[in-house]
């Protein structure tokens, strides 16, 4: 029984992300385009990536869709995802992690009595879900920049394996080198957890009330689904500068940058002063087609798994 958690939830991430995996490569490949082009032609980016810069323009999202179709084929819309598949680890880390901060936090509010219950819902909510990302983010990142690296080759039909590309960076930058915009994505995914959850908690009371004055009665499903749905919409556009930004931090190395500009800081200066406020929102859309679908999924998943083990 203890199990079936972490079983249902596995299962789930892997189809939510087989499903939208295509939405994170064209955000990455947005991301990283700069005047029109993906990365510059002298760019030192690792062992093979350097070839993504034989340069396809993107004019958009659709845009991106249609060229890598054309020029790699259907499978270049999932280059790196074997190796993202081994995020979903940090799932099962972040999921348990929220749960036991959230329980905590709500016996400590009900011995000292600082926040009413409502306002405590959407603060513990915050505080467990920042908390448990920053947690997982010590999976997360050593795969996003091996995956990230491989969802670049644009010119490779067959893109180089974990294998290679981890000894490439093992070699370049030592360990450190796995841990690359470490800060930056703490940055992106922790603030993105904390508003997401938070939002979720808010959201939630505010339809619910909506409903009752309006004397409906909308299904718990349909009330969890619409508010996970915003809150991941809300979540994405509050944090997509700091995506772009780690995205370039992850990709480039910090042997395409100076060790100056190797920092969170000097990456979002740069692409201000280099491509305009508008380079800021760049992949803003495959983002929120993907995180719509997959707030669903993980909040009714979430919500069901919590039931069933009351219930239990």
């Amino acid at each position: 029984a203890f199990a079936v958690p972490y079983t249902i939830g596995p299962a789930c991430a892997f189809m939510c992300r087989f499903a939208l995996f295509p939405f994170a490569l064209v955000k990455t490949r947005l991301q990283m385009q700069k005047g029109g082009v993906q990365l510059p032609s002298n760019a030192s980016t690792g062992m093979g990536t350097a070839k993504a810069a034989e340069i396809i323009r993107y004019s958009g999202t659709l845009d991106a869709f249609r060229k890598i179709v054309h020029h790699e084929g259907p499978r270049g819309l999932f280059k790196g995802f074997g190796v993202s598949c081994i995020g979903i680890v940090s799932g099962q880390l972040y999921i348990t992690t929220y749960e036991l901060i959230r329980q905590e936090a709500g016996r400590m509010n009900d011995v000292h009595h600082i926040f009413s219950p409502p306002t405590m819902d959407v603060v513990r909510n915050a505080v467990a879900g920042g908390t448990a990302s920053l947690l997982s983010q010590t999976v997360v990142v050593p795969v996003d920049i091996v995956s990230q690296k491989q969802m670049m080759m644009s010119r490779e039909k067959m893109p180089l394996s974990m294998v290679q590309l981890s000894r490439d960076i093992f070699a370049r930058e030592g360990m450190m080198g796995f841990y690359r915009g470490f800060f930056a994505s703490v940055m992106v995914y922790a603030p993105s957890s904390a508003i997401w959850w938070g939002s979720y908690g808010f959201i939630r009371q505010k339809l619910a009330q909506l409903a009752k004055f309006n004397n409906v009665e909308p299904s718990r499903q349909k009330l969890q689904a619409a508010s996970g749905a915003v809150a991941g919409v809300i979540a994405t556009l509050a944090t997509n500068p700091i995506d772009v930004a780690r995205t370039r931090l992850q990709v480039e190395g910090s042997s395409a940058r100076g060790a100056a500009q190797n920092t969170l800081r000097s990456t979002l200066a740069v692409l201000w002063k280099e491509e305009g406020p508008k380079s800021l929102m760049k992949g803003v859309q495959p983002r929120i087609f993907a995180t719509i679908p997959s707030s669903i999924m993980i909040i009714t998943v979430y919500e069901f798994v919590k039931e069933w083990s009351v219930r239990r």
